[in-house]
């Protein structure tokens, strides 16, 4: 296990003026047999998360739009069950709270993990000045992925992401934004350190559901490419309550 002494607040949370609800996840049955719960429990212990109730957003008063604020993060890849594992590439943008995807094209954004890259990879992210960014997954790394032609990514934003299959229709809910990742606040399980584990389902949410394998479907799992991400700033070790953090971008 890795030792952390230094703790920064290292999740920002925006939350829009008028209220808006929780939203719920559809998942379906993975197709690689291999739960996200069964990925989280190998990892963290039996029921240390709860992969269906224990996402940013899944309760009222969770962060709109998730972003990290920092100006160093260690991040470890945890596990890839993807037919798109040698090619789905991982990185980080900057955030601008906009509804405008961004550009990803090496200004303001980069790459932390490649294809190739397998479970226990390490990168750290080293900004010149704390930077408030986002992750996003680009599918398939240089081919097209199942609604995803070359040149779309997907963002743990989910407003930044196509509503429902290929930005046509919507398939399921929630209907005002595709949710590619789903984040779980694990900074109890490392003592403090302000840690996420960021779950991407690399196929598009919003396609039809099958229990099996059919082109232009989902199996919405989640298990495609796990990473766990934490503070690593220098700065003074501070006690930061969640809540507290939250009532800091609620006023």
């Amino acid at each position: 296990m890795r030792t952390r002494t230094l703790v920064a607040v290292a999740l920002g949370l925006m939350l829009y003026a008028a209220p808006v609800a929780a939203f719920d996840v559809v998942f379906g049955t993975s197709w690689d047999s291999i739960p996200l719960q069964t990925v989280l429990d190998a990892e963290y212990g039996i029921g240390a998360i709860d992969a269906a109730t224990g996402y940013e957003g899944y309760l009222p008063g969770d962060a709109v739009i998730p972003y990290w604020e920092d100006q160093f993060v260690d991040g470890i890849l945890i596990r890839e069950v993807a037919g798109y594992a040698n090619k789905n590439i991982l990185g980080w943008y900057v955030e601008t709270l906009g509804s405008t995807p961004p550009t990803i094209d090496g200004v303001d954004d980069g790459v932390i993990f490649d294809g190739p890259l397998g479970p226990g990879a390490t990168a750290v992210l080293s900004f010149a000045t704390t930077t408030r960014f986002g992750l996003y997954l680009d599918p398939n790394g240089p081919d097209d992925g199942v609604n995803c032609p070359q040149g779309e990514y997907f963002f743990t934003n989910r407003f930044l992401n196509d509503i429902g299959e290929d930005g046509v229709v919507t398939h399921h809910a929630p209907y005002d934004g595709d949710p590619q990742a789903l984040i779980y606040n694990i900074t109890s399980l490392r003592g403090g350190v302000p840690t996420y584990v960021v779950a991407w389902e690399d196929l598009d949410y919003g396609s039809q559901i099958s229990p099996t394998w059919q082109g232009n479907a989902t199996d919405n799992d989640f298990n495609d490419l796990v990473v766990e991400i934490s503070a690593s700033s220098p700065v003074p070790t501070e006690s930061v309550s969640w809540s507290k953090v939250k009532d800091l971008y609620r006023n």
